[in-house]
């Protein structure tokens, strides 16, 4: 198991939660083996439901002198783990490192960086939900534990403000909830290992140029070649209109997968944000739509990003129907 607590395989993952669950599974039975089928009975992924694969990881904490293997003759019904003082330790160890905040934040900040170099988000065409992170095991957990939505919108929103990402944002949310990474965050993933406080440290020591005294202010500057030239775009466009809502219909699709109607919805109200003629009160009728399912049955850690987000596309939709 590496370091940095995020990119462990899936076998590392499985076998450190298995130790956790055999301590809690003792707390009540000390000193006794405790049988580990019910541990794989309900594991997310019901393909590593297998008496060989159990029979691997016990062997595996065992030679590793984490546990002591009770297992029978028979197969995954008959094997039984206790835990060593070394697997003790061990816990003890990890649950020291969860409760670090501040190692939390940075391996979240560089664990998504990883994941969107992964996933190719490297444009603006190819964003993607912030919260698809937790369904990736190596990126989505640090120690072998998922991060939290808030681990994500505080490392996004991070990494937004250190030019790290871009993406679409949702009013009261502190970073994008769909981003890609920046030419920045491509460069940290590629030559820095998304390390990004290396990446940082790099960047700092590569600053240069003169530097301008303006009375009692000083500071570095850069200055442009005789042809550069700036734009600076101001107006409004139904562009992010659009991609809010497109963003909005993926978080319901999470939130609530059995939602009717999602696409028949979406479609409307992409039709309603057209540059130049913005129905509002359709975008209403969306934003009544998904809040109403969300209300529903969504996950308490869904709830206030569906909601931030529809604020948002209300205020964008009043806004470009103003300015039209």
């Amino acid at each position: 198991m590496n370091e940095r607590g995020w990119g462990w395989t899936g076998s590392e993952i499985r076998r450190a939660q298995l130790l956790q669950w055999v301590a809690e599974e003792s707390v009540a039975r000390p000193g006794e083996y405790v049988e580990v089928k019910p541990f794989y009975v309900v594991r997310p992924d019901q393909a590593e439901n297998k008496s060989d694969l159990a029979f691997d990881d016990l062997t595996y904490l065992t030679e590793a002198r984490l546990i002591l293997n009770g297992a029978g003759i028979g197969g995954i019904e008959s094997m039984a783990a206790m835990l060593t003082s070394q697997g003790h330790d061990l816990l003890e160890r990890l649950q020291a490192q969860r409760a670090h905040k501040s190692q939390r934040r940075a391996a979240c900040r560089d664990a998504m960086v990883a994941w969107l170099y992964v996933a190719d988000a490297t444009n603006s065409g190819r964003m993607v939900l912030r919260e698809r992170m937790l369904e990736d095991p190596q990126h989505g957990m640090w120690l072998a534990a998922p991060f939290a939505p808030l681990d994500l919108a505080d490392a996004a929103g991070w990494l937004h403000d250190q030019d790290f990402v871009d993406g679409i944002r949702a009013w009261g949310d502190p970073g994008p909830i769909r981003l890609h990474l920046t030419g920045s965050g491509i460069a940290c993933a590629e030559r820095f290992d998304s390390d990004t406080r290396r990446y940082q440290e790099e960047r700092m020591g590569d600053r240069s140029g003169p530097t301008v005294n303006i009375e009692h202010n000083s500071g570095p500057f850069q200055v442009a070649g005789d042809h550069a030239h700036q734009v600076q775009q101001v107006g409004a466009s139904a562009e992010r209109l659009r991609d809010l809502i497109t963003s909005i219909a993926e978080l319901v699709r999470l939130a609530a997968p059995d939602a009717d109607d999602l696409d028949t919805q979406r479609t409307a109200a992409l039709a309603a944000a057209k540059d130049g003629a913005v129905d509002r009160s359709a975008i209403k009728r969306f934003a009544t739509w998904v809040l109403a399912i969300v209300g529903k049955g969504a996950s308490a850690a869904l709830t206030p990003a569906v909601t931030a987000a529809t604020s948002d596309m209300l205020h964008e939709a009043g806004r470009l129907a103003g300015h039209l």
